[in-house]
């Protein structure tokens, strides 16, 4: 009876910290600064660009908003649902002939542990992957992209803003 006891305990104890452990997500809200340069080696020449200097988050339960950059004078804000479902919406995008079209984009989330994997498709066929850790006030961005062609990665760092 005692072992049984015993058994059950360390049981509950297991499922207990499991529990736990899952649980620990990071909460990555605050506004960001990137911290040096632009790595050389970043996939801006795949068609995202170059990164924003300042990102701003808020984050909730249910979903994260990331806003960095500008299209115009409107902010670029995304939305990323923390359920794993996607988020689809249209957004204006000048052509190379300087045109404005409208692109269809979608968004994904998942987490990986305390890691934040975030995907990011348009209608061009470029997809973004993003996986954000947080570590000792730092927000790091390893960024991907997978599309037609060669794959390129880089990692970005940002600082907390005060």
């Amino acid at each position: 009876m005692i072992v049984r006891h015993g058994m059950l305990l360390v049981v509950a104890l297991t499922v207990g910290a499991s529990a736990g452990w899952a649980q620990a997500k990071p909460d990555f809200s605050g506004t960001w600064r990137l911290s040096g340069t632009t790595p050389p080696n970043y996939p801006g020449s795949a068609g995202w660009g170059v990164p924003s200097p300042t990102v701003s988050i808020k984050q909730s339960p249910t979903e994260i908003t990331i806003q960095s950059g500008q299209y115009g004078a409107t902010p670029m804000s995304v939305v990323y649902k923390l359920d794993g479902s996607d988020t689809i919406w249209d957004a204006p995008s000048v052509t190379q002939s300087g045109t404005t079209a409208t692109v269809k984009w979608r968004t994904k989330a998942r987490w990986d542990g305390s890691k934040l994997i975030l995907f990011t498709w348009n209608t061009a066929l470029n997809q973004m992957r993003d996986v954000m850790t947080f570590n000792s006030g730092t927000l790091t961005i390893a960024r991907g992209t997978e599309q037609p062609g060669p794959s390129t990665n880089a990692t970005l760092t940002y600082s907390k803003a005060q």
